[in-house]
């Protein structure tokens, strides 16, 4: 009799581990179908009741008034960024849906996170290193908007979300200079778990080729000299090659150079309103997957999981050495005198790499019009090595000072750099500093609106010593901190996605005082004859320009703004710096 109970008891627990490790999710990716957001959620908080090792945390609210929030899943039941730190190991964020209509990395995060937890293919030997953090869905306005006609470019899934957000905005434009709450608590989780390495999953509707992925990689020029090598030497190869031994293919995301991608094609650099460009402003390595929306809905889903479980495997086997290379690529950007704000791709450098495609057709007739269309001909695939430009080379590089001196009137910027844990103290008193300043001498603005705004493109400023009285409160910043990238890619006007070309600090481009001719008259009149000197300037430029010597209004001009009486602040860009 005891025989007999032994073996049920054995049996029982034999069909009770066997039943531990069922898929806990039923996607439905194979029959076209995407979750909606209550069924994310709901999905994310069953795999939270059964699992001690996971848990679903909500981070404050997005534009539509639902929560942020993000699963985490370690190898304990521990979930503090801090202890998880201090343990050694490193961590991976994952995030998803911030353009709706994209959701493959949906379904393919939430069945990765399904298999680690119930260990299928031993996959929670990741968790032993690494501790992954998933944004399920990050755009939920959009997810909550769905529809069967959102996305026009792609046949499946049947419904997917909608592009813009609560408040019509392209999150993934929004990262650095945060219109929206989602961004803000992004910002706030991204400082709270400092990930060492990120990524943002999308779709694509690019060239028409033969892969199901591709990858916007961390360009490596955008980082310091160890982090660099490590991007081309380990991280890339190491990504491109375990993920051809699988079922998909990885190639670099297909950016045209010319319409016919045999030609070449060239990596992206993601400056800071991008995830991915966001995230390489604290020397983490941030990327996104492009899935390519001219293949099966199955087929994205599934190369996408491939892909997470690839770079999580990477990214536990190598925990140590991404970790001590962010840490070294910090110390080499605190130390560096200069720092690039510029690049152009260099046309001169390419490797050849090998590409999958269809070749161009420009003699198909649409069948919709009847008319001759651009295309590809799926009947003519062909292999071929074509030139993959790589590397970028800086045209612009600053002189890093050692402080910004920023006055306490700018609050929306002062937001922005205490959610991303920016130090900085305050004057104590009132004082008169020495600082370089920089005038705003030409921009240009956008002629359409860019999520929100008019972004200036083309900014030349001019420098100069000024001595300029400070106030209790205003903000001096060390540059060489931990996030010394941060700040001078948002407070360097000249940066390609500065808070000035943002449109934070436009209040300067707007003239306060102004003259009137016949107001102006008396006081010009004064200041000539107290000052011979400008006097004699003013009498030669008159002898030598007719046109000037005929204009009362260009006379009173030159007076005003070639003296005091020209206001000071005007086109004075606020940040000042201290060497």
């Amino acid at each position: 009799m005891r025989k007999k109970t032994a073996l049920v008891v054995v049996l029982y627990a034999i069909n009770l581990f066997l039943f531990a490790q069922k898929p806990l999710i039923n996607l439905k990716y194979e029959q076209n179908y995407t979750p909606t957001y209550d069924e994310l959620i709901e999905m994310y908080e069953l795999l939270d009741a059964k699992y001690k090792n996971a848990k679903l945390i909500e981070n404050g609210l997005t534009d539509i008034g639902k929560p942020l929030h993000t699963f985490i899943i370690n190898s304990e039941s521990e979930f503090n960024p801090e202890t998880i730190k201090a343990q050694g190991k490193s961590i991976l964020l994952i995030n998803n849906g911030i353009h709706p209509g994209e959701p493959c990395g949906i379904d393919a995060s939430l069945e990765f996170a399904d298999n680690i937890l119930r260990n299928a293919d031993n996959l929670a030997e990741i968790l032993e290193n690494t501790v992954l953090v998933i944004v399920p869905a990050y755009n939920i306005g959009g997810l909550l908007n769905r529809s069967a006609y959102n996305r026009s470019g792609q046949t499946t899934p049947y419904e997917t979300g909608f592009r813009g957000n609560a408040g019509n905005l392209d999150l993934n434009r929004d990262f650095a200079k945060c219109d929206s709450e989602n961004a803000r608590n992004f910002n706030r989780l991204f400082t709270k778990w400092d990930p060492d390495v990120f990524l943002d999953t999308h779709t694509t509707n690019g060239s028409e080729h033969q892969y199901s992925v591709t990858l916007i990689a961390p360009s490596p020029d955008m980082f310091p000299p160890t982090q660099e090598k490590f991007i081309r030497e380990q991280l890339l190869p190491g990504l491109y090659s375990t993920m051809k031994k699988g079922e998909y293919e990885l190639i670099p995301y297909v950016s045209w150079m010319y319409s016919d991608p045999k030609k070449g094609i060239m990596m992206t650099q993601e400056t800071s309103r991008y995830s991915s460009g966001y995230a390489s402003l604290f020397n983490c390595y941030g990327m996104m997957t492009e899935n390519h929306v001219y293949k099966d809905y199955a087929d994205r889903v599934k190369s996408c999981y491939q892909f997470i479980e690839v770079l999580a495997k990477f990214t536990s086997a190598n925990s140590k050495e991404i970790i001590e290379s962010r840490k070294t690529g910090i110390k080499e950007s605190m130390t560096a005198a200069t720092y690039p704000i510029n690049f152009d791709l260099d046309t001169t450098q390419f490797e050849m790499l090998e590409f999958k495609g269809y070749e161009v057709d420009n003699k198909q007739i649409s069948p919709v019009t009847g008319l001759p269309r651009f295309g590809y001909d799926k009947t003519q695939p062909y292999t071929k090595k074509i030139p993959f430009f790589d590397v970028y080379k800086p045209t612009q590089e600053i002189k890093i000072p050692e402080y910004y001196i920023l006055p306490q009137a700018w609050n929306r910027v002062i937001e922005r750099l205490e959610l991303n844990g920016i130090e900085f103290s305050r004057l104590p008193n009132d004082t008169t500093m020495e600082v370089e300043v920089c005038y705003i001498e030409e921009y240009s603005n956008a002629s359409r609106l860019n999520n929100g705004h008019y972004f200036h493109d083309k900014v030349t400023t001019t420098s100069e010593v000024q001595k300029i009285k400070y106030y209790a409160g205003d903000l001096v910043i060390p540059v060489r901190q931990k996030k010394i990238k941060y700040l001078l890619e948002q407070l360097e006007p000249k940066a390609r996605d500065s808070f000035f070309r943002w449109n934070f600090f436009d209040q300067v481009l707007d003239q306060r005082e102004y003259f009137s001719s016949y107001g102006y008259e008396e006081n010009a009149l004064k200041y000539l004859n107290e000052h011979p000197e400008f006097k004699k300037k003013f009498e030669e430029k008159r002898q030598s320009d007719q046109e000037f010597a005929k204009n009362h209004r260009a006379q009173l001009s030159y007076i005003y703004y070639n003296t005091e009486w020209a206001e000071k602040t005007y086109k004075r860009y606020p940040v000042a710096r201290i060497y």
